[in-house]
C-alpha cells in the first residue's frame, strides 16, 4: 500500500472524535494559560483553525494535545488515546499526532534531502535508497526538489517553513498540527503554502492550524475555534465565526482581516 493510501485507510478509523478536550487547565504558577477549556474536533470539521489574540492560549492548547505539555487538569484525547497526566510525545508522534514549531528547527548543517530523509528513517523501515528515493518525492511536491543539496540553514523564510512542514510529513502524521506556518509570508508564498495543506489534507492527512493570518485561513479551513484570555470564545464554520460581533469585538476589531 502507497502511503498516500495508507493515510485515506487510517483516516476513515477517526470518524469520531478527532481531539477532545474536557474541562482542561493549564497553569504556570499563578497565570492561567489555559482555563477549563472543552471543544471536540472530528473528521467532518474538516480543516481547522485556532486564532485568537497574543497569549490567548492558543499555542499551549496546540502543545497539550501534542503531548508536549500536560494539563493541569482536566481530560485530553487526541486520535482515541487519553494522553494523562504523563503525556508522551515521542510516542504520541509515532501513534501519528506530529506538530510543526512557529520557528523552523531544522538541522542547519544538514541538507534538505537528509534533513527529510532522518524523518522519515524515525517513521518507517527501509533501506537507505528508497528513503531517499521518498524524500525527493516528498521536496518535489514542496517545491523544495532543485534545492534538495543545499544546506538547510542556508533557506529563506519561506522555504524553512516548507521544509518544517516536509519533516512533519516525513513522520507519517494522521493529525498535523501546525503553528503559525503562514507567519512571515508573503502573498504568493502563502497561496502556495495553502496548495500545500490542501493536497495534504486531501491525502487523508487532519490538519490544525493555530494561525493568526485570516487570509489564509479563509482560503484553507472550514472551521474556526477561537480563544480569548485561555477560554473558548466560539467555535464553527469560517464565516459564521468570524462574522460574530462577539468576535469581531474581541479579536478582529472593526476593520477585521489579520492580526
Amino acid at each position: 500500500m502507497t502511503d498516500l493510501a495508507r493515510h485515506r485507510a487510517e483516516a476513515t478509523q477517526h470518524d469520531g472524535a478527532l481531539v477532545s478536550l474536557e474541562g482542561v487547565t493549564v497553569a504556570f504558577g499563578g497565570v492561567l494559560a489555559l482555563n477549563d477549556v472543552s471543544f471536540t474536533i472530528a473528521a467532518e470539521d474538516g480543516i481547522v483553525g485556532i486564532i485568537g489574540p497574543n497569549g490567548a492560549g492558543k499555542s499551549t492548547c496546540l502543545s497539550v494535545i501534542a503531548g508536549a505539555r500536560p494539563a493541569t487538569s482536566g481530560a485530553v484525547t487526541a486520535l482515541g488515546r487519553p494522553l494523562g497526566r504523563r503525556p508522551n510525545a515521542t510516542r504520541l508522534a509515532r501513534a501519528g499526532v506530529v506538530r510543526t514549531f512557529q520557528i523552523p528547527r531544522p538541522f542547519a548543517e544538514m541538507t534538505i534531502r537528509e534533513n527529510v530523509v532522518v524523518a522519515l528513517a524515525s517513521s518507517r523501515r527501509a533501506r537507505t535508497a528508497e528513503l531517499v528515493t521518498q524524500a525527493d518525492e516528498l521536496l518535489e511536491r514542496l517545491g523544495l526538489a532543485a534545492m534538495a543539496g543545499s544546506p538547510a540553514g542556508s533557506l529563506p523564510l519561506a522555504m524553512r517553513k516548507k521544509l518544517e512542514v516536509g519533516r512533519a510529513v516525513a513522520s507519517s502524521p494522521k493529525l498535523l498540527l501546525l503553528d503559525e506556518v503562514f507567519e512571515g509570508l508573503s502573498d504568493t508564498e502563502i497561496d502556495d503554502m495553502v496548495r500545500i495543506l490542501r493536497e495534504l489534507h486531501a491525502d487523508g492527512i487532519h490538519l490544525v492550524l493555530v494561525e493568526h493570518v485570516l487570509r489564509a485561513l479563509r482560503q484553507l479551513a472550514q472551521t474556526l475555534i477561537v480563544f480569548e484570555k485561555g477560554q473558548v470564545l466560539a467555535q464553527g464554520d469560517v464565516e459564521t465565526v468570524l462574522s460574530s460581533a462577539e468576535v469581531k469585538e474581541a479579536y478582529l476589531g472593526d476593520g477585521g482581516g489579520e492580526a
